[in-house]
């Protein structure tokens, strides 16, 4: 007895296995993407670290002391000239004013009118702010001319400690990169202990496993799984070796399917052997070398692959047609006559159409 082939269900279970497939596959990638996040919080080194612990400490203190003392005079710098302006705007009030008691000075004067004390004393008192703002403002300009000298100065010995400590800072960066190439190295290695394990895991499953029923969740599994290793792979491994590695997998896998065809081609299955029969007796074509299958309706007719799926009932009748049948190309039995119901059968299917007889 032939074994049963599977039933392939309903249209809506198929589909809502091919979405939960899909479904396995996302939330499996997923997971992994979680444990790969958590590695990637492992602390790595630390520049400033690397630096404290390679560069001149006197410098750096210097640096930063340098860097405070600037910062304060610009602060000091920024109050002077707030203060000036108040002390422009005070001096301008008191310019106007001292202006307007000139003003009215010399009306008096012209009237031969005696100014009164009050007035005097006012126009004195303006005179005196007025004297007073501007011996002010210069004292404050010439506190902001030392100020900007000084901040010149600072920051002419800030660019000094930074050329030293850029020189030293080069043997710094090495080490730091050899650092961070080592932590990433680390990383890598950590991820891939995860995930190779699983890549061969899914790798003999599917090679064990793939007919079995549950083929699509080690499909769905082995993609995942395959992603996050190229991903990983990408992330960390360099342009010119990635390139090199994805080819050679690449090249790989077409081989090995091209090997796995041609192999199907020189000694196919039974379940491809079936396949093959099933479709060339649904188009009226040999299985074995092609020829068209002349019996029956369609003895003097002819077609091809597509234009057979278009006729309807053939219009040709013939008496002939529950006969067995050889093909006169390459000799192959194409139908032959049941050995229990004595009906006509295709030679290469497995069941009578008739009785229901296997062989």
């Amino acid at each position: 007895m032939a074994e049963k082939q599977q039933t392939k269900g309903p249209w809506i279970h198929r589909f809502l296995v091919r979405l939960l497939t899909v479904a396995l596959a996302v939330l499996v990638f997923w997971l992994l993407r979680f444990v790969i996040d958590d590695i990637d919080t492992w602390p790595g080194p630390n520049l400033s670290e690397v630096e404290a612990r390679l560069l001149d400490a006197d410098d750096l203190e210097q640096v930063e002391a340098i860097a405070i003392e600037i910062a304060q005079t610009h602060r000091t710098m920024a109050n002077q000239k707030r203060r000036q302006q108040i002390l422009g705007d005070s001096t301008t009030n008191s310019q106007r004013t001292m202006n307007q008691l000139l003003a009215i000075r010399r009306l008096s004067l012209e009237k031969e009118v005696k100014p009164l004390q009050e007035e005097q004393t006012a126009l004195a008192d303006a005179e005196t702010l007025f004297l007073a703002n501007q011996k002010q403002y210069q004292l404050l300009n010439d506190d902001i001319s030392r100020l900007n000298e000084q901040l010149d100065d600072l920051q002419e010995r800030q660019r000094t400690l930074q050329q030293a400590l850029d020189q030293q800072r080069q043997p710094v960066r090495e080490e730091y990169y050899t650092l961070r190439r080592r932590h990433d190295m680390k990383l890598a290695a950590s991820k891939l202990a995860v995930l190779v394990p699983l890549l061969v895991l899914a790798v003999l499953l599917i090679v064990r496993q793939r007919n079995s029923s549950y083929a699509a969740l080690i499909y769905a599994f082995g993609i995942a799984v395959l992603t996050q290793v190229a991903l990983v792979m990408h992330g960390y491994f360099p342009t010119d070796y990635f390139k090199y590695v994805l080819i050679l997998v690449a090249l790989g896998v077409v081989a090995w399917s091209l090997v796995y065809l041609i192999r199907l081609v020189a000694s196919p299955g039974k379940d491809w052997l079936l396949k093959q029969y099933r479709e060339a007796y649904e188009t009226f074509f040999c299985p074995v070398c092609e020829y068209p299958i002349r019996r029956g309706p369609l003895k003097y007719q002819f077609w091809t692959r597509r234009s057979i799926k278009r006729r309807a009932n053939p219009s040709t009748p013939s008496n002939d047609a529950d006969q067995p049948y050889t093909c006169p190309m390459c000799g192959t039995g194409l139908f032959e006559q049941c050995t229990k119901c004595d009906a006509i059968r295709h030679a290469l299917l497995p069941a009578c159409m008739a009785c229901g007889d296997e062989k």
